[in-house]
């Protein structure tokens, strides 16, 4: 910071007294910008300083106060001002150039100030008023960061080279990447611009433009530091790209043939399946929930709720009345479940165990808890050795020999079916059992829309038959009526 108790006039008399004195520090001289003098007991230059502005992470103004230097202290007065007057409209221009000297906020000031204040915070859309599950915040973090802000260890090369490049578009010759466009001019024509470069990458560039949206919404509900003054969304209404849907489903001879497997063998320890991954994998195709919420399953009500969830702690049985009650589902609100018989009936031959065969886990909370610590839930990689060798099993998988020796022999596996798909396989067949809608409620989505576009398939062959129109009954309802009287009658 400037100190006016050090602001002198540079003549000939003030510096020769200057040299005599044993004070350290920083003077600058009066009526002469930006320059400026460091006395030291060993070193004496002058210097240029010069002031850089950018935007931080929370959307305010920020200066930066830079020196160079301009020549010793023996060197006249006179020849450093020349210096002086060369150099600082120089350094003024580079500064605005490689510094980013320029006010006005960008697209990146927007993504990072919603990287660190708002994608952990409250959904904007939400008419419960409840925060973004972690889920959906890491998704949205991963996205801004990767596919906006071009950053990764692996990826930021090659995106920042895919958008440096000069494209056409509409007829006319783009340039420059969205993260650098600032928010005053931003329109959604360099979203569009944006979407058209990331063609290749349809389902990435989705992604990003939908949590692209999250962080305008943000800022324009914010009150104060909002950096973008415009009054609509430059992320509405643009186009994405139509993604095939994976719907693949597990045919209903098959689920049957996979559940007796189960059922008769999750008693058994002579087999590489454990137990816990049986019965994990038995509730996910019985009951039809999202993975993450079974993950932190307890066996029964948690007597503090909101401790229990830190802890992670996603939903407790009750296998008495067969249900299943989630705390925070997506949707943000709490759901019960019907259990169907078979999968109560795991659930409760898994739980008899605890106590014979697996006595590692009978202290833990968890219906389904990791081998190296009971007290956390399992995770996404938790049973994928176990998956595939049993998708294997069943036909569902495929596996090619890496290489062998004498009875050891190493496989690469090659999966057909995720654990997302038994969500699905079991939205079809409950959809084809009990309808559409039915399955929307149950499910719990918002939109029958989205059960069938993401979920449901339908039975083409029950839509099929073999006569619409039946003469003979037809003849049989509209019975043909005598006609009394005549012309004249």
């Amino acid at each position: 910071m400037k100190n006016r108790e050090r602001t002198i006039e540079f003549s000939k008399i003030n510096l020769t007294k200057l040299a005599k004195n044993n004070s350290v520090g920083w003077y600058f001289a009066k009526g002469i910008e930006g320059l400026c003098l460091y006395h030291g007991k060993q070193k004496k230059s002058f210097y240029v300083q010069y002031g850089t502005s950018f935007i931080g992470k929370d959307g305010r103004i920020n200066r930066i106060n830079r020196k160079k230097k301009l020549g010793d202290f023996n060197e006249p007065i006179e020849q450093i001002k020349i210096k002086l007057w060369q150099q600082l409209p120089k350094l003024k221009e580079a500064a605005k150039i490689t510094d980013g000297a320029s006010t006005d906020p960008t697209v990146a000031d927007l993504v990072n100030s919603f990287l660190t204040d708002g994608v952990k915070g409250e959904k904007i859309r939400s008419r419960e008023r409840k925060n973004y599950k972690n889920k959906t915040s890491d998704g949205y973090t991963r996205s801004l960061k990767t596919h906006i802000l071009c950053k990764g260890r692996n990826t930021a090369k090659y995106y920042k080279e895919l958008f440096s490049q000069k494209v056409r578009f509409r007829g006319e010759y783009v340039t420059g990447s969205l993260k650098d466009v600032p928010l005053n001019k931003v329109t959604r024509k360099d979203i569009e611009v944006y979407m058209f470069r990331m063609q290749d990458k349809p389902a990435a560039a989705n992604n990003a433009v939908a949590a692209l949206s999250a962080a305008f919404e943000w800022d324009m509900s914010r009150s104060h530091k909002q950096l973008y003054h415009g009054t609509n969304n430059p992320c509405l209404r643009v186009k994405k790209y139509a993604i095939n849907k994976d719907k693949k489903f597990i045919d209903i001879e098959k689920v049957l043939e996979i559940r007796s497997y189960i059922l008769n063998n999750i008693h058994k320890t002579n087999t590489i399946f454990t137990a816990h991954f049986l019965a994990f994998y038995l509730t996910m195709l019985e009951v039809g929930e999202r993975q993450e919420d079974l993950f932190g399953m307890y066996w029964k009500k948690p007597t503090n709720i909101p401790k229990a969830q830190k802890a992670g702690c996603t939903g407790y049985l009750d296998l008495d009345k067969r249900l299943l009650h989630i705390i925070d589902s997506k949707n943000r609100q709490p759901a019960t479940i019907k259990l169907t018989i078979e999968a109560a009936a795991c659930l409760k031959k898994l739980n008899e165990m605890r106590y014979e065969k697996l006595s590692w886990c009978v202290s833990s909370p968890l219906v389904f808890c990791q081998v190296e610590d009971i007290n956390k839930p399992i995770t996404n990689n938790s049973f994928r050795w176990q998956r595939d060798r049993f998708h294997y099993r069943f036909g569902l998988a495929t596996r090619k020999l890496i290489r062998s020796k004498k009875d050891r022999k190493l496989y690469k596996y090659t999966n057909e079916y995720t654990f997302k798909h038994l969500r699905k396989t079991f939205v079809t067949h409950y959809g084809r059992a009990k309808g559409l809608e039915a399955a929307r409620l149950r499910m719990r989505h918002s939109s029958s829309e989205v059960t069938k576009n993401h979920y449901f398939n339908e039975d083409a062959a029950a839509l099929d038959v073999d006569h619409m129109y039946s003469p003979k009954e037809e003849r049989q309802q509209h019975k043909l009526a005598a006609i009394k009287g005549g012309k004249n009658d």
